[in-house]
């Protein structure tokens, strides 16, 4: 699966940084997600998360992987209008006992 996220296309300078429990073989749904400012020319600011790592997962080395973001956008369309919409700041987080995104206001996106 990851081979096959990884083989979309790029050229767009559309990529972001996703968990790797989002991009495994046995994939955890996208629970939460930010846009910070992009790193790179390349890179869109966006961050994904199942929302379940932990501090320590975090810190492994294969923690994340970067990603074109339209590939995060098949794994899970209700995030297309959310992406169009987010500005630099944005945090959106699904709400386990819910399918609705929800805007989080009280979240500081980590430096």
């Amino acid at each position: 699966m990851i081979n096959e996220l990884h083989s979309g296309s790029s050229s767009n300078g559309h990529l972001c940084l996703a968990s790797s429990m989002i991009l495994n073989e046995s994939p955890m749904p996208i629970r939460f997600f930010y846009k910070e400012d992009p790193q790179h020319v390349n890179d869109t600011g966006f961050r994904f998360y199942s929302g379940l790592e932990t501090d320590e997962f975090l810190m492994e080395e294969n923690a994340a992987c970067v990603a074109p973001l339209d590939c995060l956008e098949r794994l899970d369309p209700s995030i297309c209008e959310l992406v169009e919409m987010s500005q630099v700041g944005t945090v959106w987080e699904r709400l386990p006992e819910s399918n609705d995104w929800v805007e989080v206001l009280d979240y500081e996106i980590p430096d």
